[in-house]
């Protein structure tokens, strides 16, 4: 476990990265208009990153690493048991962080982003299968449905307007089928 300081810097760092995306594009993003907004240093800012990019990189593994975290639990054939927990546990994650994640979700700017971080998501999941018969392309299209989905959802809606009965919703559709036959 990282020491306080060190998360409390690197959060810092973080939340003036997502800000600053919020305003511009990341190449446009100075070292030092980062660092002034995050109230640092170059030198701090040096301590835990390369460049803008390793600090981008960052930001990205890191909701990599939480989205990964909530469906660990899970082994890989009962996330779509599982599925109302992990999506309320997810949406609950980027609420948390709203003023950050809402500008990463709502922005087209982000898209490559986006479309990298659903992508290292999808591999990091299929990676708990790596050791069993499931690392096989119906596999790999349920965890991409599974995924780009729960992203969709978050790229699409207002993050205030997803309440719980509207999760319950999507998830009884997933589990049980979009169209239900009338007789």
């Amino acid at each position: 476990m990282k020491d306080r300081r060190i998360r409390k810097t690197q959060q810092a760092i973080q939340y003036a990265f997502a800000k600053l995306l919020s305003e511009k594009d990341i190449k446009d993003i100075t070292i030092k208009e980062l660092c002034d907004r995050a109230d640092i240093n170059k030198s701090t800012f040096y301590l835990h990153y390369k460049d803008i990019y390793d600090c981008a990189d960052a930001f990205l593994n890191n909701i990599v690493d939480k989205t990964i975290s909530i469906m660990e639990p899970y082994d890989f054939a009962e996330l779509v048991n599982h599925l109302p927990e992990i999506i309320e546990k997810i949406l609950f994650m980027f609420n948390e962080n709203k003023e950050l994640s809402i500008h990463f979700f709502s922005t087209p700017r982000y898209s490559s982003s986006l479309y990298k971080t659903k992508k290292l998501t999808i591999e990091r999941l299929l990676e708990k299968t790596a050791d069993s018969k499931m690392q096989t392309v119906l596999y790999k299209s349920i965890a991409s449905f599974v995924i780009c989905g729960i992203f969709g959802i978050l790229e699409q809606i207002d993050f205030d307007d997803i309440t719980p009965e509207i999760t319950s919703v999507i998830t009884d559709k997933i589990q049980n089928g979009f169209v239900h036959s009338e007789h």
